[in-house]
């Protein structure tokens, strides 16, 4: 069966007295390691960014983000750990622990971004990834998205 998704219209209102609703979605999936592909990018002891990445103008002022970061994993061993997550306007990188096991696992993490801005303002996304030990952890059929939603 098929999904329908139906985008009501906020009529008669402004959009401050509306909270919580998606304005707008934005994704990447990398030709060459994206989520049909089986090619991969192998990360030794190190940070890799970049891999995927979206950039928008932002439609609110007062709005955040959901970044949204997916992967699968193939760790050569247990030593270490991998993380993932994301970069903003080359700024700090945010990322949290996924796993420090030594098989191939499906990770998606999310995080909720409170950057403020000005309505207009170009906003620059794009994934991080991290193993901290050299054992060449191969990371495939990466997703990424942000969504930006009204408070």
């Amino acid at each position: 069966m098929a999904s329908i998704l139906k985008v009501d219209s906020i009529r008669g209102q402004t959009a401050d007295s509306v909270g919580k609703y998606v304005v707008q979605v934005h994704y990447d999936d990398p030709t060459s390691y994206g989520i049909t592909s089986t090619s991969s990018i192998t990360i030794n002891n190190t940070t890799t960014r970049g891999t995927a990445s979206v950039s928008f103008s932002r439609k609110q002022a007062d709005s955040f983000f959901l970044v949204k970061v997916g992967c699968t994993v193939n760790r050569g061993g247990t030593s270490g750990e991998f993380r993932a997550g994301y970069r903003l306007n080359s700024g700090s990188d945010v990322v949290t622990y996924c796993t420090d096991n030594d098989r191939s696992v499906r990770i998606f993490v999310e995080f909720q971004d409170t950057t403020t801005g000005s309505i207009g303002d170009t906003v620059a996304f794009e994934s991080v990834f991290v193993n901290t030990v050299s054992q060449n952890d191969s990371v495939s059929r990466i997703s990424f998205s942000v969504m930006e939603i009204a408070k």
